[in-house]
């Protein structure tokens, strides 16, 4: 919990507990359902995939906190010289909050934006405008915004949740207060939106665009270095693309 908790700082179904995932019961109902008795052309490969691939994210991250607590067990490469503490591990428990979060939000961006129906599997204008935007726009306001939570209004409400964690764990990176994964969505979601009412989005550029921010925000809170160094001296240019623990 932050030092002086905001508004808006639980999460709406926390009263849920373990049951929370029931929310998404509706449309995972309704997406199979469609998927199966539509006729082939009319089904919607990309409203039947949203919660598996969902389930593909956790699986995703789950590999990650294994690996990364592993390695911080074993003791070595250790970025913080020290171990996990338990009530880190209570306090991060409820890191799939934002992923049940994004499901809600596609769910209900498919029911209110008709261009999001029948995506196609691959189209390389929209993969390449969800990378530029992601590049310019997405990457300049995110700093901005990065800077205004660390301002001490908005850090002792919601940024300090996030720092209360030393000890950092690939999941740490997802572990803020409600409001301020709003805000992280609004942002993140400019290429999503965009794309989708240019009718350049594509499933691929979707799931892409989400395993491109779950794997570099896993990576750059490892509590070890997992890309040796030689890399960037071989390849400086990826220090634009990519941010690691060190």
């Amino acid at each position: 919990m932050a030092s002086k908790p905001g508004i808006l700082t639980n999460w709406p179904w926390k009263p849920l507990g373990c049951f929370k995932w029931v929310i998404l019961t509706p449309w995972i109902a309704h997406s199979t359902y469609s998927f199966l008795v539509s006729d082939t052309k009319e089904r919607d490969l990309g409203y039947f995939l949203i919660f598996p691939y969902m389930m593909v994210r956790m699986l995703h991250d789950q590999v990650w906190i294994t690996l990364s607590r592993h390695r911080t067990a074993k003791g070595k490469n250790r970025i913080v010289d020290k171990g996990i503490e338990f009530e880190q591990v209570d306090r991060e428990s409820n890191w799939d909050d934002q992923i049940l979060f994004n499901g809600i939000i596609f769910y209900i961006g498919y029911m209110l934006v008709p261009e999001s129906s029948h995506m196609p599997l691959w189209r390389t204008d929209g993969v390449l405008i969800t990378a530029l935007l992601h590049a310019g726009p997405v990457e300049f306001l995110y700093y901005w915004l990065h800077r205004a939570l660390h301002h001490h209004f908005l850090y002792s409400r919601y940024h300090s949740h996030h720092h209360s964690s030393i000890v950092t764990e690939p999941i740490t990176s997802v572990i803020h207060p409600f409001a301020e994964h709003i805000a992280y969505f609004v942002l993140f979601a400019i290429p999503l939106y965009t794309t989708v009412v240019a009718r350049t989005a594509s499933i691929a550029s979707y799931a892409g665009y989400l395993a491109y921010i779950d794997f570099m925000n896993n990576l750059g809170h490892c509590n070890f270095e997992c890309i040796p160094k030689a890399i960037f001296t071989a390849f400086p240019f990826l220090k634009y693309l990519m941010y690691t623990p060190s």
